[in-house]
């Protein structure tokens, strides 16, 4: 007798061991809410040492995943509570889905999954009132609705390491961008103007060679929706060009190209096929593109094309010069440097009238006195009116043209002393000659006379 009593509590202790080594999990949530309301998940472990557990949600809910992953960590007699808190967005159904994997004691792994409904409602379909003189209002609904936020925009949009176009605005729902042709990936973040509202959309996203289209939708706390759209182009293989034994890269993003302070013409060129953005100047009467180096350093080049497809189209590097701006504090002019020959007049520079001394009142360039604020250096500084410029007035320039034209002032003197001269020799010479002529006739006559 005493042996079978032994072996019966033998095998249950057998069996008590079993189980208690058997690693369980449960997962629980209130099985209805109201629309609007928070609530909470827990997930209980038991029979555990280690563990990985998530927990996430579908339907109108804002989100309430929870991702445990404290493998390492051993829990006194195996055991874990977890809780998750969600929020409800809208009405219908949310499922509560569970996923993951345990180690017990002994080291056998097993995963888990479980899942949950939870029906949400509006708060006045469960009011449970019994009240007979209260009817029911038709409006509960809409005032309900009301009282929600109808926020349904974006804070922010933006591609991890890119730039979209044009610049985000709350307001505007199209953007586009070009990527380069060895992109597989692009990463969307967005956050929402009011934090009751939810977006769905983002995250890690892969794309392929060409268009591909994201939607970014914003859901209001009362179910208000908004669509922001990005095109993602992937560009395809680069257009290689080469100048000087040099390899080029022709940019085909226009937000690429570097600042242009110019009057110009945005036009699009078909180069091998593909559409490059490009720059029309009428007063130069040329194309411009730009070109990356293989420093990564963008330029503008000439296009230069041909009717004759036996010559190659050739690229010429645009070079603008600039000049830095230089500020002057205007001053009256001293009399003694006023330049002989000119004359007061009145100029607008700018937003101010000014005197400045020219040589006729139809002259574009006139001279005025003042002082470089940067250096501190007083100067005639001369303006041309037409260009809108200015520059340091050399009189050295002046007094050598002076000395020129004084030396020219000599030269012609002298020419007309010499041709007076010559005149006079050569009028003595036609008199004399005329007085010797006569001489010889009289003397022929009184001969013939004889």
């Amino acid at each position: 007798m005493k042996k079978i009593i032994y072996g019966i509590i033998s095998t249950l202790m057998f069996f008590g061991l079993t189980f208690k080594a058997e690693a369980a999990a449960s997962l629980s949530a209130p099985s209805s809410v109201t629309n609007g309301s928070s609530f909470t998940v827990r997930v209980n472990l038991s029979g555990v040492a280690a563990w990985v557990v998530k927990v996430s949600a579908s339907g109108p809910v804002s989100g309430c995943s929870i991702n445990a992953a404290d493998a390492t960590e051993n829990a006194m007699n195996g055991s874990k509570v977890y809780s998750a808190t969600c929020r409800a967005t809208g009405t219908g159904s949310i499922r509560i889905n569970l996923s993951g994997n345990t180690t017990t004691a002994s080291g056998s792994k097993a995963n888990i999954s479980s899942s949950r409904t939870v029906n949400v409602t509006n708060s006045n379909s469960n009011s449970g009132s019994s009240n007979k003189n209260t009817a029911p209002s038709r409006n509960n609904t809409s005032s309900n609705n009301n009282s929600k936020s109808s926020n349904n925009t974006l804070k922010s949009l933006s591609i991890e390491g890119q730039k979209i176009s044009p610049d985000f605005d709350k307001d505007k729902t199209d953007y586009s961008l070009t990527v380069p042709n060895d992109t597989k990936k692009i990463k969307i973040n967005a956050e929402v103007s009011d934090t009751k509202a939810n977006v769905t959309g983002t995250g890690e996203k892969e794309v392929k060679e060409g268009d591909n289209k994201f939607e970014i939708v914003v859901t209001a706390e009362n179910g208000d929706k908004k669509t922001y759209t990005i095109n993602v182009k992937v560009d395809t293989k680069p257009i290689i060009v080469k100048i000087n034994g040099k390899e080029f890269t022709i940019i085909k993003n226009r937000d690429e190209l570097p600042e242009l302070d110019l009057e110009k013409e945005e036009t699009t060129l078909n180069i091998e096929e593909q559409d490059i953005p490009a720059y029309r100047i009428d007063k130069l009467n040329c194309i411009l593109i730009g070109l990356k180096d293989e420093d990564g350093v963008i330029k503008y080049y000439i296009f230069n094309s041909y009717k004759d497809k036996e010559k190659p189209v050739e690229y010429t590097l645009f070079r603008e010069l600039t000049f830095p701006k230089i500020y002057i504090s205007y001053l009256d002019f001293p009399e003694k440097l006023i330049p002989d020959g000119y004359n007061k007049y009145k100029v607008k520079i700018g937003e101010e009238e000014v005197d400045v001394y020219k040589l006729s009142k139809k002259s574009r360039f006139g001279l005025f006195y003042g002082v470089n604020i940067e250096t501190g250096e007083k100067n005639i500084y001369k303006y041309d009116s037409k260009e809108n410029t200015v520059q340091v007035y050399n009189n050295e320039d002046l007094k050598e043209l002076e000395n020129k034209m004084e030396i020219a002032s000599y030269i012609v003197i002298g020419l007309i002393g010499f041709s007076s001269l010559l005149l006079l020799i050569i009028v003595i010479l036609l008199v004399t000659r005329k007085n010797i002529k006569k001489k010889l006739i009289n003397k022929y006559q009184k001969q013939l006379n004889n």
